[in-house]
């Protein structure tokens, strides 16, 4: 049975207010995704998810969604078009969207994986590139991915979308503190190597086959003078350019794709 929304007072869509906000992520301990193929990817990788909402004019065109809500008693919304635009602030309107659970994972359970491949960002601050950086852990098989506290909310809307679904497939811890996510690390038997533009040594000389942390910083000021220090080791990667300046996202694929590539070896 599909529920029709009695507009703007429905508690479905005073929720779903709620979560364009990162205050009311954290209040209700929720997010929502957009487009078929976002919620597909949220009901096939093992998403939470608590409810489906379905723009009017895309009912027949989400059937096999609606199916899969239904198969999973998670019960089912419609409204219209304009009601979704005056929630969401989007054109074009997105034909369907999920209502999912928030899931993070400890710092202790990331570094218990075997031999242990984890990213973490300090201070990330923009939006899309933290979503791809996602794409990228997903990519590469990463056991989790540290955030420290002033990173952007990677349950936003503009991370979820960057991230294609990688929100659903990879573990998230956030922590307060870098250095405490380090000395929790190196006590976990991890090496941590931190990447730096200041930095001496090339990131290609650095053994990553073995348990290991890697760190990126902020697009605008790099890591932390406390990272630089309590890292193991402080890379860079080389640039031939006049910008010397990787984002987050590419920064961070190259240096997963170095640590793998070491362990194929």
């Amino acid at each position: 049975m599909i529920q029709k929304t009695a507009g703007q007072k429905d508690p479905i869509i005073q929720l779903l207010r709620e979560l364009v906000s990162h205050d009311g992520r954290q209040k209700h301990n929720r997010f929502f995704v957009e487009t078929k193929e976002l919620v597909k990817r949220a009901f096939e990788y093992g998403g939470e998810v608590e409810s489906l909402i379905i723009s009017e004019r895309f009912l027949e065109d989400c059937g096999e969604l609606i199916d899969q809500a239904q198969l999973a008693a998670r019960p089912v919304y419609s409204a219209t078009e304009g009601l979704l635009n005056k929630i969401l602030d989007a054109k074009p309107t997105p034909e369907c969207l999920a209502i999912v659970r928030r899931r993070t994972t400890s710092s202790s359970d990331v570094f218990a994986a075997q031999n242990p491949l984890v990213m973490m960002v300090e201070s990330g601050d923009n939006a899309d590139n933290l979503g791809m950086l996602l794409r990228s852990t997903d990519a590469a098989g990463v056991d989790g991915v540290i955030l420290t506290a002033d990173t952007t909310d990677p349950f936003s809307r503009r991370v979820i979308r960057g991230s294609r679904g990688a929100i659903f497939t990879v573990p998230i811890c956030p922590v307060h503190s870098s250095v405490k996510a380090i000395t929790d690390a190196k006590n976990a038997g991890l090496r941590v190597v931190a990447t730096s533009a200041n930095a001496n040594v090339s990131y290609a000389d650095v053994d990553m086959s073995k348990p290991t942390m890697i760190i990126v910083g902020s697009e605008h000021v790099g890591i932390s003078e406390d990272v630089r220090t309590n890292a193991d080791m402080v890379v860079r990667i080389p640039m031939n350019g006049k910008i010397n300046s990787l984002n987050i996202a590419v920064a961070a694929s190259i240096m997963l794709y170095e640590a793998t590539r070491q362990r194929a070896r």
